[in-house]
């Protein structure tokens, strides 16, 4: 029977917000020892439900690396599919965090959840690669003259040992000192659309400005990287079975410790 007494209630959340998930914050520095824990915590996600997170990442993988092979299209619809393969892994991630019993089929639900935003968030995100890679072509026609023209030719890049290969180091370094901030300004985007609820601009500039504060934090993280990859290439490349798996769930864990109040 119901209480004719009882309140009204509503949810005024707006649209776009995901219902039951993490709540969300601005992004928070972290301690240069997060670089560690992310690895720790990442290992606790994954042993919560290995079999399904190890078959969810495989299927991403092969429908990244499908999509590649679509006559005209296979050097767009990678970047325009990664956010969605980005949001799906990290609701198969959120859901074994929570013991809610995740299914290979949740790397799907952002096509139908979020399927505007992110589409939007891959637009953006190869907008601004195209713009990186103009930018990047009309420096390397200054600096490197003629030069450049052979570099970009496979067939003429044998003639590139008598050159002087100086600028050419240093036009590659400003090539990916370009780069950095646009990977920075995607890194947690798809996250912050699925788990924040926000839209495309609004999730770039916090996955930026989320980066940009935990800029030592990730320095170590980097590092522990590579050890990880070197040491787990010994036997045989066996490791990297557990130690890319693990370093998947990492961007889960990284992305709770910095915009939630969860780690």
């Amino acid at each position: 029977m119901t209480n004719p007494y009882q309140q009204p209630s509503a949810d005024l959340r707006p649209d776009h917000a995901p219902q039951g998930v993490l709540t969300v914050n601005s992004p928070r520095a972290r301690d240069i020892g997060a670089g560690w824990r992310w690895f720790t915590d990442a290992w606790r996600v994954f042993k919560s439900a290995w079999g399904t997170i190890l078959l969810t990442l495989l299927v991403a993988w092969l429908l990244s690396m499908a999509v590649q092979f679509i006559p005209l299209l296979g050097l767009l619809l990678p970047v325009l599919l990664a956010p969605f393969l980005s949001a799906g892994l990290v609701s198969v991630l959120y859901k074994a965090d929570e013991q809610r019993h995740p299914s290979v089929g949740d790397l799907f639900a952002p096509f139908s959840t979020h399927f505007t935003p992110l589409l939007a968030l891959g637009g953006l995100y190869l907008l601004m690669i195209i713009a990186v890679m103009v930018a990047a072509g009309l420096l390397g026609m200054v600096m490197l003259g003629g030069t450049f023209g052979l570099l970009m030719n496979p067939e003429t890049m044998g003639q590139l040992d008598s050159v002087n290969w100086q600028p050419m180091i240093l036009w590659a370094l400003i090539v990916v000192a370009l780069f950095i901030p646009v990977i920075a300004a995607y890194w947690f985007a798809p996250a912050l659309v699925l788990l924040g609820g926000q839209r495309p601009v609004e999730a770039l500039q916090a996955s930026l400005s989320g980066c940009l504060k935990n800029i030592l934090p990730m320095l170590w993280y980097t590092i522990i990287t590579i050890v990880l990859l070197a040491l787990a290439m010994i036997p045989f490349g066996l490791g990297l079975l557990v130690v890319l798996p693990v370093l998947a769930v990492t961007y889960y864990s990284s992305f709770r410790d910095i915009y939630t109040d969860t780690l």
